[in-house]
């Protein structure tokens, strides 16, 4: 991971603070969410994505990985 990748994942697992992470499209944000998600047992992590198909991926990879995640959007909320 880059440097700025671990600075957000740090961030989020000394908790107590809303984090922001701005960075351009391809640049891997979401690794710096998916960190923490390997020292949090049992936590429940809510990513925001703008596109459904995302959101599809982020689930599908993040299954890959063993870790349960699901996509909410209009497909899936019914």
């Amino acid at each position: 991971p880059c440097l700025w990748q671990v600075k957000t994942a740090l961030a989020l697992l000394k908790g107590n603070k809303d984090i922001l992470c701005i960075a351009g499209m391809g640049m891997g944000k979401t690794l710096g969410f998916w960190i923490p998600l390997l020292f949090w047992i049992n936590s429940i992590q809510l990513v925001v994505t703008l596109l459904n198909l995302l959101g599809k991926q982020n689930t599908m990879s993040l299954a890959k990985a063993g870790i349960h995640a699901i996509a909410i959007n209009a497909e899936t909320a019914t």
